[in-house]
This record gives structure tokens, sequence and C-alpha cells, in this order.
């Protein structure tokens, strides 16, 4: 495209794909796998390696990510003002919860972890900050993909068949349709052992100051803790969560179904002993 550089998207793509990578590439996998020559890809990683955002070892020679990629990832959590707002909602909640809180991003069909707080409790995630997983798949994905336009998400249902991670995943486009329909509706998406099969998450969207969906919080609990009680405090909190951080980045909307009236809801059940 004009004004592009083609060395910066080579860049762009060998970071991206090597992100992936639990065991690094090679220059002939990275090649094959981003679609470029090794003759034009071998100098930009050359550059990527004497600015510390690769590193190549000398036996395997195998490149992986570099220690400066720790330097842009600190640097950017610290000037975001949605990661400082999510650190701030998420942490005294982590605490009182003892659940473990998570932020993530759209980024094509898939969810991009960027922000973590883990509980008190113990719990086995599929996720860490970086992590990607299929939309799809998680309560945090499903929001963001419920607010997307018609055809946005129509052109993302069709690039390929949704993969199952567990038997409960929803791989059926028209099921995910409903599902998003029911999303939007209650304000609120569920997990049901759909990423894991031990494991439920509720999520809920995060809107900026124009009313826009940015990104989705989840609170993500093992199946053994989850009662119908405990459903509903997890819902409650979660969009308290949200709407917390819509307001931090300027929305004046309120929580999607009421959020804090949910709360005044189950409080008052508790002291009437229901």
């Amino acid at each position: 495209m004009r004004g592009q550089s083609p060395a910066v998207w080579r860049a762009v793509a060998s970071l991206n794909a090597l992100a992936r990578a639990s065991d690094g590439m090679t220059l002939s996998e990275l090649a094959r796998a981003i679609g470029e020559p090794k003759s034009s890809l071998h100098p930009v990683l050359t550059t990527l390696v004497e600015a510390g955002l690769l590193v190549r070892e000398e036996t395997t020679k195998r490149y992986r990510l570099g220690p400066h990629v720790l330097v842009l990832a600190g640097a950017y959590a610290r000037q975001s003002d949605l990661l400082r707002a999510f650190t701030d909602v998420a942490r005294p909640l982590a605490r009182e919860l003892g659940e473990t809180i998570q932020l993530a991003v759209l980024q094509g069909r898939e969810v991009l972890y960027i922000g973590k707080q883990e509980g008190t409790q113990w719990v086995r995630l599929a996720s860490e900050v970086g992590t990607r997983l299929p939309a799809h798949a998680t309560s945090l994905g499903k929001c963001l993909l419920a607010w997307l336009p018609e055809e946005e998400l129509e052109r993302l249902l069709s690039e390929g068949p949704l993969v199952a991670l567990t038997p409960r995943t929803i791989t059926d486009p028209a099921a995910l349709r409903a599902e998003l329909a029911r999303v939007r509706e209650q304000g609120y998406a569920v997990d049901r052992g759909e990423t894991l099969p031990d494991v439920w998450c509720f999520g809920a969207p995060v809107r900026d100051a124009s009313g826009a969906v940015i990104a989705a919080i989840s609170i993500s609990v093992p199946v053994t803790r989850i009662t119908s009680q405990r459903s509903e405090e997890l819902i409650a909190a979660v969009l308290h969560a949200a709407g917390q951080l819509s307001r931090r980045l300027g929305h004046g909307g309120v929580d999607a179904l009421g959020g804090d009236r949910l709360v005044e809801q189950i409080e008052m059940r508790r002291r009437v002993g229901l």
C-alpha cells in the first residue's frame, strides 16, 4: 500500500508470529509462516535482534522474543488509561472475591489478554497476559463479538470454522449468533466450561467515552465453586466492575442490566434469609 514500509510490516508480522510460537522459529519457519522470502526477512530479523526485540540462539538458530519487548509492554501499561483503571478496579475485587480477574481486547477472531489480577484462591487458567484464544469460546470474546457491527461479525464468521476447545464450545455459527443476541440483551456473557471444562467465566463489556465497546472484563471460577447464588454474585460483580472501568474511561452510561441494582438485590435476599 502507498505510504507503508514493507520492512516495517515484515518486522510486525515476525513479532506477531513469534509471539504465538512457544518454542521460537528458525528463519525458514518464520519466512514460511508470514509468506516472505528469506532474503528479505533476514536483514529485518538482524535489526530486531540488535534492537533487543528478538534474540537468536546460536545453537538452534531459533529466534525468540527479546527482553526489550518487556520494556515496551511496561511502557504501554504505564501509559494506558485502560490498564491503569483495570489495576485499580481489579486488585480490590480479586481480594474481595478470591477469584481471578482478566481484561481482554478483540483482535480478529481472537481475544488478546492484556490484564490479569490473580485471586487468592487457586484456579487453573489457560491464559496469561499476551495469550490469545478464540473469541467465541470465552466470555470476554462473546462480549466483544456481541457489539460488533453485523457486517463485521459476519465477515469474521466467514473466515473459517469455529474451533472447539472443549465439548461445550459453541461451534455452530447460528448457535453463536443466538448466544451473542442473549449477551446483548442481558448485558453480560458466561463461559460455561467452553474454554476449559472445569472453569466458568463471567464477562461484561467495557465502553469508552463514545459508548463503543473497546474491551471486556471477566471473573474466572472453578466449576466446583459455582452455585446459583455465587453465579448471581459474580454477574453483579463483573457488571459493576465493567461499569467502573467504563466510567473511568469517560463513559457516562449505567451498567448494562444494572450491576449496582443486582448487588442490592442480592444483599437484600441475604438480609431476609432467602
